[in-house]
């Protein structure tokens, strides 16, 4: 189980990071991962992410695809291991104030608090080979030094301590057939964590070993062999001890840094070859942009509509003219001015990016009905927010995390070079959402390659990108600027943008 936590920044201007990565760094909400854990059939991981804010309780497939939140409240959940039917997840939460073990579906439904503490926490747990008891470790108090290990029926009967309070015991796992426990003995010479000098964790440490005991506490022994941390031949500078082997021993799943930024590793024992499930210092399949170099443009986009059936698009009779242009050395800023059928424009959309990142720091809306501004600062975000025929809105706190506007996102994710299939994940802001503050997490899809027609009648080559919402973008691959898109306008149209002189195939 991996205990130590690693973070990242997404979608960081890998230029302009080298000259300030103070103000990237304050702007910017780290993404961790920690602690993979194989499904029995070896098809799914789950593992604990601050994705969202909050670490939470995530799965994904061996493959890299299926990402699923499975805890989606505003508690710290922590530690997941599977049922040996795969039915159940047993985890740690502090929900409740202290960490307490819970019980919830595969899918996350059906929650249940299997253990209640006054104070300190339980964590490390797992089930036993015949799925009826759990086994963690924990103790009363935080202040104290030795956890202790404990078993518990999965119906919350039954708890019992099964080892000796004199010496820690940590990281308890079941034996293959479910007949004895064995844990990591820790003599720490101090009962209090404030007691603790760098002396005495060094003597502990020297005298840890590994010991087995029987689940009714009895039969305590030190293994006479503890088993290999890795298969052998395996590379320990590329797969780290702890690495979590798949119920075939073909693949290990561990978290580790690379670059300075987290990621969730597959490693084939085999083939000896390394594979990114999320996060690392570039694109994996569930992935995030280190670096992007945004393509100053300014194009002219029309309006369409066409039935979701399939049939021709209908002139909207609006357009808006999208220019993306550096201001600064370290800054962009996208603007479209959205024009009527008349002429006259009637709305304003600016988005500009802070000093040395693609982060949002001002965004505007002004139009004839309603208008809103983001202003984004290393400590402070401020939204005022002017809907039509409603009060006008402040929104004043500390920032949440850091947000991005979804055009320079596909933009930068066209730049990085993707192939089919890579799955990235960007937060973004919605000025009208109920809380403008908080940013939210939009995941963007590579779903093909194409080419459509351009202006002079040439190819141009495009990569589809298609967000959480559903909508579609068709980006140049060769500069990264949007050539159209199409997202949806009600049950049964379709609405696009199409740059002017650009041929899409039919719908």
């Amino acid at each position: 189980m991996h205990l130590v936590r690693y973070g990242l920044l997404l979608l960081v201007a890998h230029d302009v990071m080298a000259q300030s990565p103070s103000a990237a760094v304050q702007l910017s909400r780290r993404i961790e991962f920690w602690n993979p854990a194989w499904s029995p059939d070896g098809q799914s991981l789950l593992f604990e992410s601050s994705l969202h804010g909050k670490v939470g309780i995530y799965s994904i497939n061996r493959d890299g695809s299926g990402l699923r939140r499975l805890t989606t409240d505003s508690s710290g959940n922590y530690q997941p291991n599977w049922s040996p039917d795969g039915r159940r997840i047993v985890f740690s939460s502090d929900r409740n104030g202290h960490g307490d073990l819970y019980l919830m579906n595969a899918d996350g439904t059906a929650l249940t608090r299997l253990t209640t503490m006054p104070s300190g926490g339980h964590y490390q747990s797992s089930f036993s080979p015949d799925g009826r008891r759990i086994v963690f470790q924990g103790r009363p108090d935080n202040a104290l030094t030795r956890d202790r290990v404990y078993v518990i029926a999965v119906d919350g009967s039954g708890l019992r301590q099964v080892s000796d309070s004199a010496y820690g015991a940590e990281g308890p796992r079941w034996s293959p057939d479910g007949q004895t426990i064995r844990f990591l003995q820790v003599p720490y010479p101090k009962r209090l964590w404030r007691e603790m000098e760098e002396r005495d964790m060094q003597a502990a440490k020297s005298a840890q070993r590994m010991m087995s005991i029987r689940p009714d506490g009895s039969g305590l022994a030190p293994l006479a062999q503890v088993p290999a941390a890795l298969p052998k031949g395996i590379p320990s500078d590329v797969v780290p001890s702890d690495a979590e082997a798949s119920p075939d021993g073909k693949l290990l799943a561990y978290s580790k840094l690379v670059g300075g930024y987290a990621g969730l590793y597959v490693y084939d024992v085999a083939s000896r070859n390394e594979r990114r499930l999320a996060g690392g210092p570039g694109a994996g399949p569930i992935g995030y942009l280190r670096s992007a170099s945004l393509t100053a443009s300014s194009d002219t986009f029309d309006t369409f509509t066409s039935p979701k059936t399939g049939g021709e698009r209908t002139i909207g009779g609006s357009s808006f003219v999208r220019t993306l242009r550096r201001v600064g050395t370290e800054r962009w800023e996208l603007s479209d001015n959205w024009i009527d059928s008349s002429g006259r424009v009637n709305t304003r959309q600016t988005v500009r990016t802070f000093q040395g990142t693609l982060a949002t720091e001002v965004e505007t809306v002004r139009a004839d009905r309603d208008s809103a501004s983001l202003l984004v600062s290393p400590n402070r975000v401020t939204a005022w927010v002017v809907p039509e025929g409603a009060a006008a809105r402040l929104f004043d706190g500390p920032p949440a995390g850091e947000r991005y506007a979804s055009t320079i996102v596909v933009a930068a994710i066209a730049k990085s070079k993707p192939v089919t299939g890579m799955v990235f994940l960007a937060p973004v802001v919605g000025l009208y959402s109920t809380n403008p503050l908080a940013p939210v997490i939009d995941s963007l899809r590579v779903v093909a390659r194409d080419t459509v027609t351009g202006p002079g009648g040439g190819t141009i080559p495009v990569l589809v990108i298609e967000r959480g919402s559903g909508t579609r973008v068709w980006v140049d691959e060769t500069t990264g600027t949007q050539v159209a898109a199409r997202g949806n306008a009600g049950p049964e149209r379709w609405w696009w943008h199409i740059r002017r002189g650009i041929r899409l195939p039919a719908p």
